[in-house]
């Protein structure tokens, strides 16, 4: 044995991970405090184990083996890529067999596939190998949170706490569980500081809160301010109440403050103070509809249905356009198409001047395909209130089902063109235009939407990838992706090549938006087409076919530009230039696929 190794005994939590004796072998001109870092220096070891010289024993050589594929995994974890994370653990358990390492790996693949019983099966196994490693609780108490397990999962972060009490993971945790409270603290001047936050149990929480609400006693503006912050997090329903019923006996009269408990006690279900509340501010703003609205629902919950038809009645006539009051009244029930009741509804909405009753009426007559009842309760509601955007948006909608277009240029047109409205009117004109064949000037309407300085981002990243799409340099995909939770891609997305798995486009757990480039070779001039797949084969599961996507106008011997990405709500996007050139594209279904071309 080499005299320039000398054995130290360490207390780092890593060894356990990596299935480590605590005696190990650390370079003789290394500081020995080196050996109780964390993280554990794992070059200083490996150059430890070097040292040894020719007859290092076991579990040295199969961990000096094994770690010689850490960083390929690592590279591949980062990519995305599952089947090649999963075959390199393989091979890192087949050199250094039995560490929590893999099996603590091979749990956060699982649960990145939303594989999430044998994600749960993994972690155990890694903890039945070592308590001490809090990583390993923290990814446990993830999952199980997933999957709705909360009280399994609070357990879970409490304990990697108990180990390490900074672990990010299980501190966010916990505070998605209500457990904790993430507490930002102050810069000098009194400004949040996002660089220093803290974290305080509920009960602390609780305790310095209703400390603060006994300073405030008798500031109700205050208090109603402190309310409304607990509301937004939705912390603390009890002390809730309590800074509110303090605000009320300072001012008992304040109609905002009434309002504002009686919401609280809903939550809480404490429906007598809810009616006893709301009755109270009705008498303070008797004609606030909003108010007899609260009182309707009030009625609801103690099952008093007709004081609740009471109610609504003097909603509806303070507020004749009180949406769901007049579903609630009218007993309208999703996707609604009963004749009689649209009738009910019209002449209830004539007698009483609802254009909203018009176009729920509308909508009823839309919903069986009746076109021209559609269209007559639609003109009903624009004869009352042709200003209202509302009404604008629906007899836009209707008049292009109409194929009414001469009176889409002569009353939705000039409205546009006022610039008195939302830019979902230009949005809902430029469609009708479009379904109905007039391409330039939908285009038109939508490009000088996206011109206005004030038009909102989500409208401009709509609007611009519609504009793509109508010029044909931008397709979808009609096959559904494999997501986690609506945010993340369980499987990778890559080319299919004739002879199997292309290269990764985007990577398995990426965040959604994400977004992937490569190149592609046209073998022929004119159209090419790019298959691509969710999954790679060998995974868990077959991969999923996307389809084709079919490339033109491309020129041999020059890389295609492939552009791939996936919006926030898991939609596939392609486009594709060439020589800086945008190329037109289109998508074909998997069924109608042709060979692929490599």
């Amino acid at each position: 044995m080499s005299a320039s190794v000398q054995w130290i005994d360490s207390q780092s939590w890593e060894l356990d991970f990596y299935g480590l004796p605590h005696t190990i072998p650390w370079p003789a001109d290394a500081d020995p405090a080196g050996a109780e870092v964390h993280p554990l220096n794992l070059e200083t070891l490996l150059e430890g184990i070097e040292q040894i010289g020719d007859a290092v024993p076991e579990p040295w050589l199969g961990f000096r083996a094994a770690a010689s594929l850490f960083q390929d995994l690592s590279e591949a974890l980062e990519e995305g890529e599952v089947v090649r994370s999963q075959r390199l653990l393989e091979e890192i358990d087949r050199l250094h067999s039995g560490s929590p390492f893999v099996q603590f790996q091979l749990g956060n693949l699982a649960r990145l596939e939303g594989r999430e019983q044998e994600a749960i099966a993994h972690l155990n196994n890694a903890l039945q190998k070592t308590q001490n490693v809090a990583p390993i609780w923290s990814s446990l108490g993830n999952v199980l949170a997933q999957g709705g397990h909360t009280t399994e999962a609070t357990q879970a972060f409490r304990k990697a706490l108990e180990i390490n009490g900074d672990d990010q993971p299980a501190l966010e945790g916990l505070v998605r569980l209500r457990e904790l409270v993430r507490l930002m603290r102050q810069t000098e001047d009194g400004q949040p500081d996002p660089k220093s936050v803290g974290y305080v149990d509920m009960d602390t929480f609780r305790q310095m809160v209703s400390g603060q609400i006994e300073d405030l006693a008798a500031d109700p503006d205050q208090l109603l301010a402190l309310a409304d912050q607990l509301m937004r997090d939705g912390l603390l329903l009890d002390v809730i109440t309590t800074a509110l019923e303090k605000a009320r006996d300072v001012r008992p009269d304040h109609a905002p403050t009434l309002l504002k408990l009686a919401t609280a006690y809903r939550a809480a279900q404490r429906h007598d103070e809810v009616l006893k509340t709301i009755l109270r501010y009705t008498e303070l703003e008797p004609n606030e509809a909003s108010g007899f609205m609260h009182l309707a629902q009030a009625y609801n919950a103690v099952g008093e249905h007709e004081k609740e038809k009471t109610a609504l009645e003097e909603v509806l006539k303070r507020d004749p356009n009180f949406h769901a009051a007049i579903g609630i009244y009218f007993e309208l029930t999703q996707g609604e198409h009963d004749p009689a009741k649209e009738e009910s509804l019209s002449v209830w909405a004539k007698q009483d001047g609802s254009w909203m009753g018009h176009l729920i009426a509308s909508s009823i007559a839309r919903t069986r395909d009746d076109a021209p009842a559609a269209l007559r309760h639609a003109d009903a509601a624009y004869a009352l209130a042709p200003e209202q955007e509302e009404v604008l948006l629906h007899l836009s909608a209707v008049l292009g089902e109409s194929r009414e277009l001469a009176r889409l240029t002569t009353q939705i047109r000039p409205a546009i063109e006022s610039r008195q409205y939302s830019v979902r009117l230009d949005w809902n004109f430029a469609q009708t235009l479009f379904q109905h064949g007039f391409k330039d000037e939908a285009g038109g309407v939508l490009r000088r939407a996206l011109a206005l300085e004030n038009a909102p981002d989500e409208f401009k990243t709509m609007a611009a990838a519609t504009l793509e799409n109508w010029a044909g340099l931008l397709t979808g995909c009609g096959v559904s992706l494999q997501l986690r939770q609506g945010s993340h891609l369980t499987r990778p997305i890559l080319i299919t090549l004739a002879d199997g798995d292309g290269g990764i486009v985007i990577g398995a757990g990426r965040s959604l938006p994400a977004e992937g480039t490569f190149p592609w070779k046209a073998p022929q001039e004119g159209a090419t087409q790019v298959l691509l797949q969710q999954g790679e084969a060998g995974g868990s599961e077959t991969p999923l076919d996307l389809g084709s996507f079919m490339v033109g106008n491309a020129q041999p011997g020059t890389p295609v530009d492939c552009h791939v990405s996936v919006t926030a709500e898991g939609d596939l996007q392609f486009r594709a230039a060439q020589n800086g050139n945008r190329l037109p594209v289109a998508w074909r279904p998997p069924q109608a696929l042709e060979p692929a071309t490599a």
